[in-house]
């Protein structure tokens, strides 16, 4: 079969597609796709991001996957191809996560991962036999995934050459306002070690002089694992970046073990510096007493960090705006990645607030990080996103900079980027 694998951009305000001559990041959700594909179907993947959409090219069978803020350009494209008679296919977090309007738009959708779905999909559709729902009834064990075919794309597209990889799935922390213990589980799952390597061994000869991408929701769950892992990271002499929770600062000999094994940068989710806040999403593993601690400690192991922020939450007033400025310069924090609550479908987050009549905003688009939909409990709309880009403003002003002593180049040229994004009401978000 002749294959066409979509990831959407998002629509600007006005309507119109947003569109670049590159991205940033290289994403493994098409690549992998591709790889359950097969060998023996002509497969393409289109960034709907720089890449022209080919609507009137013969097209068995096309699949769109993408977030919530995505929906509406997936929709767009959904649409045109089925005018053409086209048979689409819709996955993703979004579809996953229960939102009945994306049946009006294709003939199937995959509801959770793809490994069992997608392949049997394919077949039926090949065999005429198309159901409208594809679920497992059962989570896949991480034994024997496929490489994903990073050969399809042209990464001379994307700015940071960093291959994303995979080691593990799910998650026990259940917070309010995340999905991925609705479509990954809520217990970690774990590729076998000797594969993690192998397609490590791959991604390394992509990569060039960037590092490796583990994009594991939490990099650093099993520490003996992790350990382990990070032992053949110091023999394959590769670098590498990831997601970890604050906790990992609690350790100075693990911290140790990830500098010596490469590893460049963490991202960490502070989420807030407000307990009524931290109780409100439910994210009980974060103990907001020890995080002064533990960034130090983080600085101190000479690894760059970031910390993820969030705002709009139901215990924030309009000072924690000042707050936590002063917090993340004081401490100096050296990037900080802020969010305003957006209670995307599937959340327990979006259910409260939808029960109480808190959701005035139901455009997709707008779920992207850095607009409200919701009213906020304690201040007012307009207060939480004035004084959300004043805090961007201000944490990414030159004193700013300074302040917090940056200590790696990377730091600094993210800064000073952001600096000139956030000017033009730019997230730091939209360069990825």
């Amino acid at each position: 079969m002749k294959i066409l694998l979509i990831q959407p951009s998002r629509l600007n305000d006005d309507g119109t597609v947003y569109h670049n001559t590159f991205r940033w990041l290289i994403g493994m959700t098409l690549p992998y796709l591709a790889a359950l594909c097969g060998s023996e179907h002509d497969i393409r993947l289109v960034d709907d991001c720089f890449q022209e959409v080919p609507y009137n090219e013969d097209w068995d069978i096309v699949g769109i996957t993408f977030m919530s803020h995505q929906a509406p350009r997936a929709f767009q494209i959904a649409d045109k191809f089925r005018d053409r008679g086209v048979t689409v296919a819709m996955g993703g977090f979004h579809v996953s996560l229960g939102d009945t309007e994306c049946m009006e738009h294709c003939d199937a959708i995959i509801i959770g991962e793809a490994e069992y779905n997608w392949p049997q999909l394919l077949k039926d559709h090949e065999n005429g036999q198309l159901k409208k729902i594809y679920r497992s009834d059962k989570l896949h064990n991480l034994e024997n995934l496929p490489i994903p075919r990073y050969d399809l794309l042209n990464l001379k597209k994307y700015r940071i050459k960093s291959i994303p990889v995979q080691t593990t799935r799910g998650c026990p922390w259940d917070c309010n306002y995340c999905e991925v213990t609705k479509v990954y589980g809520g217990k970690y799952r774990f590729r076998p070690l000797d594969e993690v390597v192998e397609e490590i061994k791959v991604a390394k000869t992509l990569t060039g002089r960037f590092p490796l991408y583990f994009v594991d929701d939490n990099f650093a769950v099993n520490k003996n694992r992790a350990s382990q892992l990070m032992e053949e990271l110091i023999r394959q002499k590769v670098s590498w970046t990831g997601l970890c929770t604050m906790q990992i600062a609690d350790d100075e000999e693990f911290l140790k073990l990830m500098k010596r094994s490469g590893c460049k940068h963490l991202n960490l989710g502070m989420e807030t510096i407000n307990p009524d806040s931290l109780s409100s999403i439910e994210k009980r593993q974060n103990k907001i007493g020890e995080y002064q601690r533990q960034i130090h400690a983080l600085r101190k192991s000479g690894i760059d960090f970031s910390i993820n922020v969030m705002f709009g939450l139901d215990g924030d007033t309009p000072e924690i705006f000042s707050t936590t400025r002063d917090f993340l310069i004081d401490n100096k924090v050296p990037t900080a990645y802020m969010f305003i609550l957006a209670p995307r479908i599937g959340t327990k987050i979006r259910e409260q607030l939808l029960a109480e009549n808190r959701i005035f905003n139901n455009d997709w688009t707008k779920y992207c990080g850095y607009e409200a939909v919701h009213y906020p409990k304690n201040m007012t709309v307009e207060q939480l996103e004035e004084e959300f880009w004043k805090l961007h403003q201000d944490f990414y002003s030159l004193s700013s900079i300074f302040k917090r002593r940056l200590y790696s180049l990377q730091s600094w040229t993210a800064n000073l980027f952001f600096a000139w994004g956030v000017r033009k009401r730019r997230h730091p978000l939209t360069f990825y």
